[in-house]
């Protein structure tokens, strides 16, 4: 069992395994009036609204919807849609051996 265990743990740690996080992407669309807490990349054709759009990770995004709402006092709204998953770069000093570089 262990020459197993430990040759499945080199045939892992060959393909040089990455730690990854789950990514939101993340549509905001708020008034004219409120863009000034937001920055708009375009106004929606036919409404007053600005489109933002950006990636958010997952475990930043306990609590934004509300944070949101209540730096523009309701007018924006987000729309969180689960994206994409990106390699997590950490600190090198730490040694970890999973750290891309």
């Amino acid at each position: 069992m262990t020459a197993v265990k430990d040759a499945c743990r080199q045939v892992v740690l060959k393909k040089k395994p990455r730690l990854v996080e789950a990514m939101y992407f993340c549509e905001l669309n708020t008034p004219v009036d409120s863009l000034s807490k937001m920055y708009g990349e375009g106004m929606q054709e036919g409404s007053a609204l600005f489109t933002v759009h950006a990636y958010l990770p997952v475990s930043e995004s306990f609590g934004f919807a509300d944070e949101l709402r209540k730096e523009t006092s309701g007018a924006a709204s987000a729309l969180l849609a689960l994206s994409q998953f990106e390699a997590v770069f950490c600190d090198i000093l730490t040694g970890d051996p999973f750290c891309v570089k």
